[in-house]
């Protein structure tokens, strides 16, 4: 790290959205900032399904961390983390570095929740990164090569699960693939109203999908998914999109009890740990917010506000989360607008999730104008020859633009 005498050092841990925003609002005149992540990339989580119909290739979703943080001023390890110790304020990486702070931020976001599943990490594909996204796209293309016809089981109907399976349905009706959703809720989407478990349900009417919703799965074996009314499903291809669950580290440090989010007060601070800020996904924000990448964004944001406050010796500033609207796509098939209570439905408003795209890398893109217009051009050619064209544009998207749809209220 840079030398911290006369800036205190920031730590941050995780280079997610959180992780990403707080420290491109850190000034590297003022603080000695580390970011810390396993992964070279920082990956624009929201829109990682696209790959597996080719819309996005990996590079799309990708911001380089060890050029944002040169851009920025700032120091970027890429390490697993080892442990944390807010007692000695010290981090220890896998790689049997420690490091020190005066300030930590963590922003580990989460991992796969396994409700006791076994053979997820041997026989299923994860959905929580861009490489695992291409690793199922390939998968997809050579069951699709295959004379034979092959089965492919999505265990999991939340936004995640619901996205995947638009993008396999975008290029039209699988010849030779049978798709199974299996949901352990009564409904798809089960966090929204019925009335989008409806119109999901509605927009796969001609295609070879199947829905099976109360539905537990016990193990996943190679070429099986055995559920918990022990009856066997045959599958080909399995994609666990099982939802978010806490890093284990959060207990380990003495900043949440097992399997919990860590708690935090208004101004993100640990209730645990003095100097210890936590944001994204990993933080339990009074109020239940949900854990999307508008909130990390936010939260990472605050945070930065708050370091600033606490050097000069000013008023930090109350994290309240901004009620935005929530886009759900589904290939070029559809696409839900969620805002407050109430949803609407139709095909136009996947242009709007790219613009949200686009207009959020933008901004979280720290490199100098040149670097950051060249990738915007790039990504948006290739949007509108995969993305835009298609499904807005050709007269076959423009029929279907009057399926507007109002989707009655959340629960």
């Amino acid at each position: 790290m840079h030398d911290s005498r006369t800036r205190p050092s920031v730590l941050i841990l995780g280079g997610g959205f959180a992780g990403l925003s707080c420290a491109s609002r850190l000034s590297s005149r003022r603080f000695a900032v580390c970011l810390v992540d396993q992964k070279p990339h920082f990956e624009f989580l929201p829109n990682i399904h696209e790959i597996l119909s080719g819309v996005k290739s990996t590079a799309d979703v990708q911001l380089n961390l060890a050029q944002q943080m040169s851009a920025l001023g700032h120091d970027f390890t890429q390490a697993a983390i080892q442990s944390i110790a807010p007692d000695t304020k010290e981090v220890q990486l896998h790689n049997g570095t420690v490091l020190g702070y005066d300030y930590l931020v963590i922003a580990l976001g989460a991992v796969d929740a396994r409700y006791g599943v076994e053979g997820i990490d041997t026989n299923a594909f994860s959905f929580k990164s861009a490489q695992q996204c291409d690793a199922i796209s390939h998968q997809l293309n050579e069951l699709a090569l295959s004379s034979q016809s092959s089965r492919v089981t999505i265990v999991g109907a939340g936004i995640t699960g619901v996205e995947a399976l638009g993008e396999m349905l975008r290029q039209g009706k699988p010849s030779n693939l049978q798709i199974t959703m299996l949901e352990a809720r009564d409904r798809l989407l089960p966090q929204s109203s019925a009335g989008l478990d409806t119109y999901i349900r509605s927009l796969c009417e001609h295609y070879p999908v199947e829905f099976r919703c109360n539905e537990t799965v016990d193990r996943i074996r190679k070429k099986s998914v055995l559920l918990r009314s022990g009856e066997s499903l045959r599958s080909d291809l399995t994609i666990w999109t099982g939802g978010p669950s806490p890093s284990p580290l959060l207990a380990q440090a003495g900043l949440a009890e097992p399997s919990a989010w860590a708690p935090v007060d208004d101004y993100l601070h640990s209730a645990h740990a003095d100097d210890v800020f936590i944001a994204g996904d990993s933080a339990d924000v009074p109020g239940n917010v949900a854990k999307q990448a508008y909130h990390a964004i936010d939260m990472g944001e605050a945070v930065a506000h708050n370091l600033q406050a606490l050097v000069r010796g000013s008023r930090m500033m109350r994290y309240r989360p901004s009620p935005k609207p929530q886009l759900i796509s589904f290939g070029g098939i559809g696409c839900i607008m969620v805002a407050g209570k109430w949803a609407a439905a139709a095909p136009a408003l996947s242009a709007g999730k790219e613009v949200v795209f686009e207009v959020a890398m933008a901004q979280l893109d720290s490199q100098s104008a040149p670097e950051k217009v060249s990738e915007l051009v790039r990504r948006g050619k290739r949007a509108s020859r995969k993305l835009l064209l298609p499904t807005v544009m050709s007269p076959t998207a423009l029929l279907r633009q009057k399926d507007f749809q109002l989707l009655g209220p959340n629960d």
